[in-house]
């Protein structure tokens, strides 16, 4: 999980910097020894040779970023000398190569063309790697329907393919891809299906890459002593590759669920490897993850001067590198440094701009996280406002997270796979000829898949009870939020008009009719996210204006249902003449971080007094009156406001 308690952290036996000296260190030596490999291999790249690499990177007996260059000389020289099937062997390994050096828009040109040659879909591995590598790519960018639509062909494909191999590079890609999603009860399915065949395949790279898989689904539904034990499972797997991509990331998982159980010791020796290896080969997605892990045991041990340092490199480097979860998990991480220095207010600014690029996390789970802390800090600055937008938000992503990964399915999965665990055995014991044995063990295994058919049913009904109950908790805001207006975090026109019907019921009110003067041009040229830009600040502008016992809304579109707690002319006047200072200010921050933007926006009002003389009238009368008086602003010239009393109508 990325929000790691600052408790579970180790004590570090070094310094920041005597750390990164070391990785310096193992990074030179690394190099070197891939300097001399190249030298020695350059000049000697004939036809045996270069099938002897292709088919030990395939089979995991050699890594793709130790021997890079190598790769990339196999590739090219496959290609001039017109190897055929060798080359495209070649190509498709050379597209995961790019993926991993992080040259994505050299792997998009690359794996585009292969997959254009006809001759290609005659080696169906082939063709599936490269289909795979195109996933992974696909999956990392804004517009998610090419990696969608790729999924489902995917998904086509896995029906009717019948080996072995192409089923596993099958189901590793959807697993990438459902994660990359956030469908982790999709991710966990295909996870436990390629599981199965990559340990009869004895394909050990990917047994770790599906380990890690569903350790992480564990690790969603707080199963903390299983997520770490799938993570060791998923590092026994993978050293027993020389895929070290996939073993440095095995290493990150396990020390990260190793923290989650206090083992912080064992924790830093692993998260210390991966961190090795990711440095080694410049590889920046896996220094990203890791450096934030060093830099939060920093933090944990009171070191808030190196933690920082750390955490703010780290927030570059992710940002450059693509993965958006470390970048705002190490803004974070700042922002909680600051917070326990008691340097509130700029904690508070880094929450900010972690609030304003929330959607850049992977996960709903991330942002509701991320949301709770936001809260605190809000409400431990006084901000009411904005904590209350920000509890709003956590219990709408806590909800969808929910949704997303529908934790009975979850558990139902799990238990399943620990059934075929235990069948898995019995085979195994029977391929070696164990068969007296296996049938004593029989009727155990009968008992033991009972047990765990009983568990699951017993869980089932207890995960049943508890989401029974947690929903009668949470209606009354679930309520709330069908009644407020997601965009500006203001009561909506079903929320507003149930405030005003209650207002007008009790006290003496004036109603008015707010309408942002030109909006639809605004619309016409900047486009909607512009003009959803001007309505948040025209929120932000009512909120600091008005009283506490005034109310306000959005009414429709720009248009904005105001309940003022006076029949005074001159008061009403007042806080129209706030509010509009108020909005120009905030719209000036708006045209300052859109420099294409030079409108000056303004608005008209309309307002109409309910007092004791005419309690008769109605609110949608009110209403109506107010909109009439708001035409009629418009027609005299806009930024304006005409107010009169409902008798009057």
């Amino acid at each position: 999980m990325i929000n790691q308690s600052k408790h579970g952290f180790v004590t570090n036996k070094c310094t920041f910097k005597k750390f990164v000296f070391i990785l310096l260190v193992l990074f030179n030596t690394s190099s070197y020894a891939a300097k001399e490999s190249v030298e020695s291999t350059h000049h000697a790249m004939d036809y045996k040779t270069t099938r002897t690499l292709i088919n030990n990177i395939r089979s995991n007996k050699l890594d793709y970023l130790k021997n890079a260059t190598e790769l990339t000389i196999a590739f090219e020289t496959s290609k001039v000398q017109n190897w055929g099937q060798l080359h495209y062997q070649a190509a498709a390994l050379y597209s995961e190569l790019l993926l991993r050096e992080e040259k994505y828009d050299e792997l998009y040109l690359h794996v585009n063309h292969y997959l254009d040659i006809e001759l290609i879909q005659k080696q169906p591995d082939v063709f599936l790697s490269l289909l795979e590598s195109k996933i992974k790519y696909l999956s990392r960018q804004d517009d998610g329907y090419p990696a969608q639509s790729l999924s489902k062909e995917l998904e086509e494909r896995l029906l009717i393919e019948s080996s072995t191999k192409g089923k596993i590079i099958i189901l590793r890609a959807l697993a990438y891809y459902y994660t990359s999603i956030d469908a982790l009860k999709s991710a966990l399915k295909v996870s436990h299906v390629g599981l199965e065949l990559a340990i009869e395949d004895e394909d050990f790279s990917s047994q770790g890459f599906f380990y890690r898989k569903i350790g992480d689904a564990y690790s969603v539904s707080n199963d903390k002593e299983k997520a770490l034990e799938f993570a060791y499972k998923a590092v026994s797997a993978s050293e027993k590759s020389e895929d070290g991509h996939f073993t440095s990331k095995a290493y990150w998982s396990l020390g990260n669920a190793l923290l989650g159980r206090d083992k912080n010791d064992e924790a830093l020796k692993y998260i210390t490897k991966a961190l090795a290896y990711f440095t080694s080969v410049n590889m920046h997605e896996g220094m990203a993850y890791a450096q934030y892990s060093v830099a939060s045991i920093l933090f944990s041990q009171g070191k808030y001067d190196e933690a920082i340092i750390g955490a703010k490199n780290n927030i570059s480097l992710a940002k450059s590198a693509g993965v958006f979860d470390m970048q705002l998990a190490s803004m974070i991480l700042v922002s909680e440094i600051f917070a326990e220095q008691g340097q509130l207010q700029q904690a508070n600014q880094m929450s900010d701009e972690v609030f304003t690029i929330l959607d850049k996390f992977s996960r709903s789970l991330y942002k509701a996280e991320f949301l709770t802390t936001h809260y605190q800090l809000k409400r431990r600055l006084g901000y009411v406002d904005d904590a209350f937008t920000a509890i709003e938000q956590e219990l709408f992503h806590y909800k969808k997270h929910f949704e997303a990964t529908s934790a009975s399915n979850i558990k139902t999965l799990q238990v399943k796979f620990e059934v075929k665990e235990k069948e898995d055995e019995i085979i195994k014991l029977a391929h070696e000829n164990k068969i007296n044995e296996l049938k004593a063990k029989e009727e155990n295994q009968q008992i033991i898949i009972w047990r765990l058919t009983t568990a699951l049913a017993l869980m089932l009904v207890l995960i049943t009870l508890l989401l029974f109950y947690r929903q009668l908790g949470q209606r009354k805001k679930y309520h709330a939020m069908a009644s407020t207006d997601y965009l500006t975090g203001c009561p909506n026109r079903r929320g507003i008009m149930l405030m005003a019907e209650e207002q007008l019921k009790e006290q003496d009110i004036t109603i008015a009719i707010v309408d942002l003067d030109h909006f639809k041009k605004i619309n016409d040229t900047y486009g909607h996210d512009i003009g959803d830009l001007f309505l948040v600040a025209f929120a932000k502008a009512a909120k600091k204006t008005l009283r506490e016992d005034d109310k306000f809304g959005r009414y429709g579109g720009e248009e904005w249902l105001f309940i003022l707690n006076t029949t005074s002319k001159s008061t009403t006047k007042g806080i129209y003449k706030r509010l509009a200072e108020n909005f120009a200010n905030y719209c000036i921050d708006v045209r300052a971080e859109n420099p294409q933007v030079n409108w000056s926006i303004t608005f008209s009002m309309g307002a109409t007094i309910c007092n004791s003389t005419n309690k008769e009238t109605s609110l949608n009368d009110l209403i109506k009156h107010a909109d009439n008086l708001l035409y009629r602003a418009k027609e005299n010239g806009r930024d304006q406001l005409i107010i009169q009393s409902s008798s009057k109508a």
